[in-house]
């Protein structure tokens, strides 16, 4: 029987015979395509391949939102209401004093019982604060990957729906993300982008939703209770000088950067076993010293 060794000298011979094969399968080709083929598919235009992104998680109806309405039969004591005023005014006070701006100006507002939406927008100190929270980045990692499986099956608008937009929960009571909003009660996204040397790249904006208010359970370390007195038994417009919960936003903008597809690396075809012969797929020689003999 012959050796291996002899055999190397045929490489050339057995590449081009496998490569002859390899040719004959579909979508397979080791030559440069005839003359008169068919052209290669169009690049995509820019308008093609831009995407805009939409979802929005509402607020629901809840107890942070509760007013006289809920208590219409309580009467405010003009001795409690001085008493749990005096409370808020002092708590808003040690937030600020504490570093906590946005809960001393949430708590402020709410005491002032005009119930206006106050708005803090991308940028802001608090904003940039949520920005850097590990909740906020659990969540927009959840929400890059819900756009990025849409935009890999060619679906442009991307639309989220509101099971795949959790709600944001700040849960360090040393942060003013903590004091201000708490578990907060909706989201909404909104974005754009385009396809650019094989990535998806874009901008997000997330707006961060809350009710402002005090529901039954919230106590806040004592403080709770007596501001939800003020709000609902004492509550404005009902009770003139009365609290009033209001909604509240954080607006946070982020970048969007996804592999426009996934690898496209060369399979590679099953063939006959080379390998005895110095050779690996792709039928190239494996290099080897001179007078080595081919192994098993």
């Amino acid at each position: 029987m012959r050796g291996p060794r002899r055999l190397v000298a045929k490489a050339p011979v057995i590449c081009a015979a496998f490569l002859c094969m390899v040719a004959a399968l579909p979508g397979c080709s080791a030559a440069s395509p005839a003359a008169g083929s068919a052209p290669a598919a169009a690049v995509p235009s820019a308008a093609a391949s831009a995407f805009t992104v939409t979802g929005a998680r509402p607020v629901p109806p809840n107890g942070s939102q509760d007013t006289h309405a809920q208590t219409p039969k309580a009467a405010c004591d003009s001795a409690a209401f001085a008493a749990d005023e005096a409370v808020g005014i002092k708590v808003a006070d040690g937030f600020a004093v504490a570093g906590f701006p946005a809960s001393a100006d949430l708590l402020t507002h709410f005491l002032r019982g005009k119930g206006t939406q106050v708005d803090y927008p991308a940028g802001s100190p608090i904003s940039k604060k949520a920005l850097s929270s590990g909740a906020f980045r659990a969540v927009d990692n959840e929400v890059q990957e819900a756009i990025f499986s849409q935009l890999r099956d060619g679906m442009t608008p991307v639309r989220l729906s509101a099971a795949q937009l959790p709600a944001v929960a700040f849960e360090s009571k040393s942060s003013d993300l903590y004091w201000g909003f708490r578990g907060t009660q909706g989201l909404t996204v909104t974005g754009s982008g385009g396809r650019r040397n094989g990535r998806y790249v874009g901008t997000l904006s997330y707006v961060i939703r809350d009710s402002y208010g005090f529901p039954a359970s919230d106590t806040l370390h004592g403080f709770g209770a007596p501001m939800r007195y003020l709000q609902t038994a004492c509550g404005a417009p009902h009770h003139p000088g009365g609290a009033h919960w209001f909604p509240d936003t954080i607006t946070v903008t982020v970048p969007f950067n996804r592999p426009a597809q996934k690898s496209t690396a060369l399979s590679v075809v099953s063939g006959p076993d080379l390998s005895p012969y110095g050779l690996h797929g792709g039928c190239m020689p494996v290099s080897r010293s001179p007078g080595t003999k081919g192994s098993r």
